[in-house]
């Protein structure tokens, strides 16, 4: 089925590019980890484990109840086993690496397109900056919390917590509650 937005040209620089990407080291390293998660039941119920807990730990929150003590204390060893895990650890890393990536390269295409000219590296990088510090959802709302799938307004300790569903998340900015994540997307503040 074809995509009638793309004409014949547009259609084959995208499939270029997108074989382009499948073909990056970074890109390639990044799946092996992914898999090498998948293929390890230990780490995958570890994983699973410390996300159904900090969902219900969420969700507990959201009904108005707090955790207790013993539920944080609770929560953190588990995030601290997933963290210490070296096949969840590569599995997180790589995601992270993934969506920044992905997010780095929706940032041209849309500056390209919208604007009808190649933006610079520092023009991207300037775009990515602001909607990181208009919105601390990132590149998920596009820096307009009006437009997050979810909650964007929660905070702990007096920061402000990503919770529109996981996207655009850069250095030291990750997605509290697991809350509209797909593969890839979880939990990692701890801050329930």
């Amino acid at each position: 089925m074809s995509n009638t937005s793309l004409t014949p040209e547009l259609a084959k620089l995208t499939s270029e590019l997108a074989h382009g990407f499948t073909q990056c080291q970074k890109v390639v390293s990044a799946h092996a980890r992914i898999r090498l998660f998948f293929q390890s039941p230990d780490a995958t119920a570890l994983y699973r484990k410390a996300e159904d807990f900090g969902e219900e730990l969420r969700n507990k929150q959201m009904a108005g109840m707090a955790p207790s003590d013993e539920e944080i204390a609770k929560f953190n060893e588990l995030r601290q086993s997933v963290v210490d895990n070296d096949v969840c650890r590569g599995y997180l890393e790589a995601r992270m690496e993934l969506d920044e990536l992905l997010s780095t390269v929706n940032q041209y295409l849309c500056m390209a397109i919208n604007n009808g000219t190649v933006p610079t590296d520092e023009e991207v990088a300037e775009t990515l900056q602001q909607q990181m510090s208009s919105c601390s959802c990132g590149g998920g709302c596009s820096g307009n919390c009006d437009d997050c799938d979810s909650d964007c307004d929660h905070k702990h300790d007096g920061e402000h917590e990503c919770c529109c569903g996981g996207h655009g998340h850069e250095d030291g900015h990750e997605c509290c509650g697991g809350h509209g994540h797909g593969e890839g997307h979880e939990c990692r503040c701890g801050k329930h």
